[in-house]
């Protein structure tokens, strides 16, 4: 099954918003991607009925890969979208049965705006 083509595309497509990835490793430097934003907030933790829920936003593993950005590169970046800014605290991906490479990075996020 292309999840890419089935599934990711149109999603992306309907509910994306552009985004502007400002890595914290290399001086600065500005990816621009589109992600899917979750701000409203996304569950985290073991039991998602009773967990956290903290501003997020989705992005699709391909998108770093076509811009030569490792995954590894999200630690401590920011990335700006709906005019607001947010520090990535942390991340995981989300896998499809084909892969880590052709699912989703889910971004947990912190405002920097205030």
């Amino acid at each position: 099954m292309d999840y890419a083509a089935l599934l990711f595309d149109p999603a992306y497509s309907i509910f994306g918003v552009d985004a502007v990835l400002t890595l914290a490793d290399t001086a600065g430097a500005q990816v621009s991607l589109v992600v899917i934003d979750k701000t409203g907030g996304l569950p985290i933790g073991p039991n998602v009925e009773i967990g956290t829920v903290v501003p997020g936003a989705v992005l699709r593993a391909s998108a770093l890969a076509d811009n030569g950005v490792d995954r590894d590169a999200l630690d401590e970046a920011t990335i700006a979208f709906n005019g607001k800014s947010w520090r990535i605290a942390s991340y995981y991906p989300k896998p499809v049965p084909s892969g880590e490479a052709n699912g989703e990075i889910v971004l947990v996020l912190e405002s920097v705006d205030g």
